[in-house]
This record gives structure tokens, C-alpha cells and sequence, in this order.
């Protein structure tokens, strides 16, 4: 109960009176071990707050420490610039051993922590994680690992982020070196956002999952179970500069409650359920929200897909928040070679402006305001809201 009364207390912490308030409903679930309903229904709590807190502008961090297989110190501790000054319990529904409950939560955004934003999403392309080691995923025959933790990550973009949704390409890896990666002004070729009409590209890589040896406890009579590394690595591109403008790593272990020969398929929710997987969903919500704290004030950029007379197709559409009658800038895209002889993308100014007339899901099709001004309007120049 320790960890839902600290993430209520700071829900309820007063904000001055400028702040904006509005009513938010979220949705959590937890698994029932054991019969242990009390504890189901506090892990759904705490999902669905931090679910409210994701969506609303917090960030949370949280560590655990394990000694001798048993976990002695679990800590959570959460950023938020959206607070609540009320929460309501709305629905509880118990079927086949799973708890959901939905809340209802009266979410204040502080003024200080909003950003000129358009209110547009981006996609991210995501691909299959790169893996260091395989050696290391022999332990539990966790052979399409790479694959299902893309897939996990993609489904927590989906459902927390604010910023952006995914093109989740769980099956395909992008064979970039991470030597390269690791230069200095490394860019990622434009082509692999432009096939997918990603606004950007992830590069996820898993470093570490190895498993400690289990420790023997009272005089060898019984073992506790080993513990699990869990670190890796993520960097996000700009697809059309091909610029990195994000990278950090995250690092947790867990207690890895199978046994050592036990194959424990990576899809399947008892892996999902345990200790371990757990973690790693904490991992990912941080990852969520700090790619949300990221991308929060940058403007999504379109592109010109195609062009015939007065009227353009941009690659964005309803899923990024298009509607009709939106009004866009076009941006001349001008690429030049620099002292490397490689391509740079620089913008030249423009009076052109668009009037969207037709969104479908992954484009929309607009009107040349000023014909006059539209002369120089090529493929793959660039459209921002206005």
C-alpha cells in the first residue's frame, strides 16, 4: 500500500490557482496470484495513476534493490507537473484471474509546464532491438526476445504517449554499426523514415540480460532465485535530417523466477507477470515519458509526398491529429554537400501556404492557397501547422 499512498500524495499536492483543471478516466489491470485480490487491485491503481501522470505531463522514476534473491527496497518517485486534486474509483471488474479498474481523476496542468505545440503527433518507426550478446538469451530460451520487447515497447508508446503513435516493425532489424552511431554527427539515411513516412527512427539496443549465479541460503538447504540484468540502450533520429536528438540507457535487474532449463516464451503474459518483466514495463514507461519530454515542444514536420498542380499530399493524417480546414506553411527543402561531400537538408523561406481539404489515416490532401506563391513547391519539401 506504501506505493499507492506516495503517488496519491503527490497527485493531491496544491498548485496555484492559474492552473488549468480537467476530468481524465483511465484504465489499469493487474493480474490476481494467488487469490491475492487487495494486491491486484493495488497494482491496477498504481498502473492507472501512473497511466493519468503519463498522459498529463509527469515523469516517474522508480528503483528496486534486491538482496539475496529477496527484494528489501522498492522506491517510486514521481515528477509531475499535472496534478489531482480528486480521484474517483468508477468501475472494478474481476474476470478469469484479472482485475480492471477504471478511475476517474481531476487532473490541474500547471500553466509553467505547457508548450506552444500544435497538438500533433509524430510516428516513430520502431524496429527490432539489437541484441549484444545472444549468448545471453539461452538462459530461459528466449530466443524471440528482441522481437517481443520491440513489440512491448511499441504497445506503450501506443498507449501512453502524447506526442507520438508507432510504425512498429517488430520483425526487422536495422543493421546500423554502433560504432557509427557513435560518431559524432552520425546521420541516419533519410530513405528508411521515408518508406515508412516516419517522422523519426528509433535505434533500440539491448546491452545486457545476463543472469546472475543463485546464491545458496542456510547451509545449501535452499537457493534463492538469480537475478536478472536488464540494461539497454535507445536513440532516437530526426527522419528527415537524420540527426540524433535523443539517447540515454536504462538499467534494472530483477529476480528471474524460472528455472534455469525452463523456456519462457517472451509473448506469453506469465513472462509479462513476473518480477522481471514487470521491471522491464517500468523501464519502458520511462522511456515513454522521456521521449515524451522530448518531443513535447517540437513541431511536427510533414513532407510533400506528391504534387499535381494547385493541390499536395502530405504524409501525415488523422493519426497525427490532421483535420480539415488545418492551415500548413511550406518549407522549400533545399539539399547542399558540405566539406565531407555528404548532403545536408537546409530550409529556404516560402510564401506558400495549404489548406487541408481531405485527411485519410496516413495522409492528407490540400489546396495551394496563393497559386503566385507556389511555383518553386517541390516533392519532399517541408509543411508545418501554422
Amino acid at each position: 500500500m506504501k506505493i499507492i499512498t506516495v503517488i496519491i500524495w503527490l497527485f493531491l499536492i496544491a498548485l496555484p490557482s492559474s492552473a488549468d483543471a480537467a476530468w481524465v478516466v483511465v484504465k489499469g489491470q493487474a493480474n490476481i496470484v494467488d487469490g491475492n485480490i487487495s494486491k491486484a487491485r493495488e497494482d491496477a491503481i498504481e498502473q492507472a495513476l501512473t497511466y493519468a501522470a503519463l498522459k498529463n505531463g509527469a515523469n516517474f522514476t522508480s528503483s528496486q534493490r534486491v538482496r539475496n534473491g529477496q527484494l528489501v527496497q522498492d522506491s517510486f518517485s514521481l515528477t509531475n507537473q499535472a496534478q489531482a486534486s480528486r480521484i474517483e474509483l468508477v468501475n472494478e471488474l474481476i474476470d478469469d484471474e484479472k482485475l480492471t479498474v477504471m478511475l476517474r481523476v481531476d487532473v490541474m496542468q500547471s500553466p509553467g509546464s505547457q508548450c506552444d505545440s500544435q497538438q500533433l503527433k509524430a510516428a516513430i518507426l520502431v524496429p527490432q532491438f539489437l541484441i549484444q550478446d545472444r549468448a545471453q538469451l539461452r538462459y530461459g530460451n528466449l530466443g524471440y526476445f528482441e522481437k517481443d520487447l520491440s513489440q512491448r515497447l511499441g504497445d506503450a508508446l501506443e498507449a501512453q504517449s502524447l506526442t507520438s503513435f508507432v510504425h512498429i516493425h517488430a520483425n526487422e532489424r536495422l543493421d546500423v554499426e554502433q560504432q557509427l552511431v557513435d560518431i559524432r554527427g552520425y546521420r541516419l539515411p533519410s530513405w528508411l523514415s521515408e518508406i515508412t513516412d516516419s517522422q523519426y527512427v528509433l535505434l533500440p539496443e539491448i546491452i545486457d540480460i545476463s543472469t546472475d549465479p543463485a546464491e545458496s541460503q542456510m547451509l545449501g538447504l535452499w537457493h534463492s532465485d538469480p537475478i536478472r540484468q536488464f540494461r539497454i540502450r535507445l536513440s532516437l533520429y530526426h527522419g528527415i535530417s537524420g540527426e540524433q536528438i535523443w539517447s540515454d540507457s536504462y538499467t534494472t535487474s530483477s529476480p528471474w523466477e524460472f528455472e534455469r532449463q525452463e523456456t519462457v516464451p517472451s509473448n506469453h503474459q506469465r513472462f509479462w507477470a513476473s518480477a522481471y518483466g514487470k521491471s522491464i514495463d517500468k523501464v519502458l514507461a520511462n522511456v515513454v515519458a522521456d521521449i515524451d519530454s522530448t518531443l513535447s515542444c517540437r513541431p511536427v514536420l510533414g513532407q510533400v509526398v506528391a504534387r499535381q498542380h494547385d493541390r499536395v499530399i502530405l504524409n501525415l493524417g488523422r493519426r497525427h491529429g490532421i483535420r480539415v480546414g488545418d492551415k500548413f506553411q511550406l518549407i522549400l527543402q533545399q539539399n547542399i554537400n558540405d566539406r565531407f561531400d555528404r548532403m545536408r537538408v537546409i530550409a529556404g523561406k516560402s510564401r506558400a501556404e495549404i489548406k487541408i481539404d481531405q485527411v485519410t489515416e496516413k495522409t492528407a490532401t490540400a489546396i495551394l492557397v496563393d497559386k503566385n506563391a507556389s511555383y518553386n513547391v517541390q516533392i519532399n519539401d517541408l509543411a508545418i501547422k501554422m
